[in-house]
């Protein structure tokens, strides 16, 4: 299965579906499953944002493994950032959005600047045990044991 590595807390929202977009400086034509694996290595910068909402709400009590897999995702499509972010924030403010603490905490867990990628995904499922797994960086393949049995389906 192709994998992911992205640094914590990022990892953890997007199996437990609280991040839907994945943005990156490179776009993808690849459509389909995803493994998201938790880097070993979290940043200081990365400690800071579970001192900040929404971070610190959303994910109070919850366990955030690292150097491991710790699920999966379905990648749909791709869409510029920006774009999804100005049209996103538009929708919010003309249509009274009944989602729009979703979609706002959605831009607080990305990067929607110029020239970046917003990978959308669905389907996220948390491993009720992560994977112990060396990272690298851009899509890498692992073969998932199918044992593994997933919490939330």
């Amino acid at each position: 299965m192709r994998v992911i590595s992205l640094y914590q807390p990022y990892a953890t929202l997007m199996v437990l579906g609280l991040k839907t977009n994945e943005t990156r400086s490179w776009d993808t034509n690849y459509r389909g499953p995803l493994a998201i694996h938790a880097t070993a290595g979290m940043p200081k910068w990365c400690c800071d944002l579970l001192q900040e909402e929404p971070f610190k709400t959303e994910l109070a009590g919850i366990e955030l493994p690292k150097g491991c897999i710790v699920g999966t995702v379905e990648v749909i499509g791709t869409v510029d950032a920006k774009t999804w972010a100005f049209e996103a924030c538009k929708k919010i403010g003309f249509q009274r959005d009944p989602n729009w603490k979703k979609t706002l905490q959605e831009i607080c867990y990305g990067d929607y600047s110029e020239n970046r990628f917003a990978w959308q995904t669905k389907n996220p499922v948390l491993f009720e045990t992560p994977i112990p797994a060396k990272g690298k960086q851009g899509f890498w393949n692992y073969e998932i044991p199918p044992l593994n049995q997933p919490t939330n389906q």
